[in-house]
């Protein structure tokens, strides 16, 4: 049983989430202890619990200590896998959270696998359903990965009621990527939205974002769409993103109770030129590096070290024989060649 301390590097969500994956994929059981023992609230959330469960049903696995608050918990991987899960958060916990777990191991299934997921699509601590949408899965098909959103809904905090469908493809194998220095002068694409708001938020939001990027120096193409909606829900967001040859960064806000439309544009401009600047997407790194240590061949992605990077990578040190390392501002690796002994 592989013994992992949930208090050590970054000490978050993160490391449960990628130790239920790579234990499914290993089959070896695990010990997590520590569970978030550095947060002001301890033990785990009921998000923690649902993505626990959520792994426990696709697989078959059993698992202890999955109550709460609780501070352990064991798991023992099985491979009684289901072709269609459907969960309910039950809150407006993050579906793209819970997802970031489930989606390593699906590709290597036996069968193709619809997973179904009640909960918030965009909340605050997050990755948006576009960030899913416009950087992760086109990311990851350049790996080979087979993925589909079949059915999605917004849906927001406090209230939740989103909704998302996914459907992965097995595939044998997946590709090693190279992802460079984002090209700054690639245009600029994004979607203004909001559900059961006045008419004149998208736009609001829209010119926001438009003009803060046009203060910055902005000269390249800027394109952003306007979505609104009814419905009980309520919620906005502006998400801004942009597409090089083989790099895609992407960024945004979300509207609250007393934020202006004005403001969340502003905010969504900001941090998404905060990556920019950088050039390169540091969240996409956190959530790339599983693939990266499964991929056949050598990875390579430019990218800065993070206390969430370095803690995903210290956990896939633990159950694979591989090593990540830097060269210059390139993060390298060989990938184990993983392979899906379902498909001929």
């Amino acid at each position: 049983m592989i013994q992992i301390d949930g208090s050590f590097g970054e000490g978050g969500g993160q490391i449960l989430r990628t130790s239920l994956a790579l234990s499914v994929l290993a089959q070896k059981p695990i010990h997590i202890y520590n569970i978030r023992k550095n947060r002001p609230k301890e033990g785990l959330s009921h998000q923690h619990m649902k993505t626990i469960s959520a792994m426990s049903e696709l697989t078959g696995s059993e698992v202890k200590g999955n109550f709460l608050n609780s501070t352990e918990i064991e798991f023992d991987p099985k491979s009684d896998f289901k072709r269609k899960v459907t969960i309910d958060i039950g809150t407006a916990g993050s579906i793209t959270l819970l997802l970031q777990s489930l989606m390593i191991p699906l590709p290597f299934l036996e069968n193709k696998t619809t997973i179904s997921v009640h909960g918030g699509t965009n909340v605050p601590w997050s990755p948006q359903l576009d960030y899913l949408k416009e950087v992760t899965i086109p990311t990851l098909s350049l790996m080979g990965y087979k993925i589909e959103i079949k059915k999605s809904l917004r849906g927001y905090y406090p209230e939740g009621n989103g909704y998302l469908e996914i459907e992965v493809t097995p595939v044998k194998k997946l590709k090693a990527i190279t992802i460079d220095r984002h090209d700054k002068q690639e245009k600029i694409q994004g979607i203004s939205y909001s559900t059961n708001l006045p008419e004149n938020v998208t736009e609001r939001q829209k010119k926001s974002a438009r003009a803060l990027l046009f203060q910055h120096g902005i000269s390249t193409e800027i394109k952003i769409d306007s979505e609104k909606a009814p419905g009980e829900r309520i919620g906005s967001g502006v998400f801004l993103f942009s597409k090089s040859h083989n790099s895609i960064i992407g960024d945004g806000a979300l509207g609250a109770r007393g934020k202006r439309a004005e403001e969340v544009g502003q905010e969504a401009a900001n941090t998404f030129l905060e990556k920019l600047k950088c050039a390169h997407d540091f969240h996409l790194s956190d959530q790339l590096v599983p693939y990266m240590a499964l991929a056949e061949g050598e990875s390579s992605i430019f990218t800065k070290s993070t206390s969430h990077l370095e803690t995903n990578i210290s956990i896939l040190e633990m159950f694979f024989d591989i090593k990540f390392s830097y060269q210059g501002d390139y993060l390298k690796v060989f990938g184990i060649s993983f392979e899906n002994t379902y498909i001929d």
